[in-house]
């Protein structure tokens, strides 16, 4: 069985029910949800009641994305799960699809394509190929709502609270979480198969300041200060034309990945 762990904040009911709606249909039934609300409770509360599907529904008061991923992680009965967001929706056979892959071909975990149907493009470029391990810089490529997980590989860990929409750096949740799944001798496949439908983001919507940023503490993180460095430098430059005031920018995520620390 496959869990899908849902954050939300409860503001968006068109895409939410979209979202249910997709599920709805899906081709495989075997699945439940986990809904983590963090703000109107009582309306996500009557959107999981008019629907079929099997859900726990956990309220909490404080907002963050891997603070409510975390929360959910008692609760997750399915032998797989993936992450969604609730502003995303699904093809008919994602389910059957993800139990063929990661039960049939025994995966720890696999990543696949994001689809914007509306405007007819990829969320980003993809390889066309299968690619059996993907690991090191191709990590920083992978989003969250396309990865799928065997569950007993991922129960010792968590997402750093620190980053993920909410937190103090808005974004890198999923390639700490990555890197922790690779390092812990896991191996994660790629599968050139469309999963779930997303709207496109422009380049310079996902290149906000408080993104690049958290950039810094994110190479940090993951490495050390002097190759996150290097990496945010080589980011910045290939960059600079989406950036509004590049050379502020990086010098605020130069600072931060000089403070940052995880104590």
């Amino acid at each position: 069985m496959l869990t899908f762990v849902i954050p939300t904040l409860g503001r968006r009911e068109e895409a939410f029910k979209r979202l249910l709606k997709s599920l709805e249909n899906q081709t495989d039934p075997t699945f439940d949800l986990v809904v983590v609300s963090q703000e109107n409770h009582e309306l996500v509360e009557n959107w999981l009641a008019a629907t079929f599907l099997k859900s726990i529904h956990v309220k909490i008061d404080v907002r963050g994305l891997s603070k409510a991923r975390n929360e959910a992680w008692p609760l997750i009965k399915g032998d797989l799960v993936t992450f969604s967001d609730d502003d995303c929706w699904y093809p008919n056979d994602t389910v059957a699809y993800v139990h063929k892959k990661m039960v049939g071909e025994k995966n720890e975990g696999c990543c696949f394509q994001i689809y914007d149907p509306n405007q007819e493009e990829s969320y980003k470029t993809y390889s066309e190929h299968l690619v059996k391990d993907v690991r090191g810089r191709m990590l920083f490529r992978k989003s969250s709502i396309e990865l799928f997980f065997k569950t007993e590989a991922i129960i010792p860990l968590r997402f750093h609270e620190s980053f993920g929409l909410g937190g103090k750096y808005p974004s890198g949740e999923e390639n700490i979480f990555l890197h922790h799944f690779v390092t812990k001798g896991n191996r994660l496949t790629y599968y050139p198969k469309v999963i779930v439908y997303h709207e496109k983001p422009t380049m310079e919507s996902r290149l906000t300041e408080g993104q690049l940023i958290s950039k810094g503490p994110l190479f940090k993180t993951i490495y050390n200060a002097p190759v996150g460095l290097v990496l945010l430098t080589a980011l910045f430059l290939k960059k600079s034309r989406y950036i509004k005031s590049p050379a502020s920018c990086y010098s605020k995520a130069v600072k931060e990945l000089i403070v940052y620390s995880e104590r």
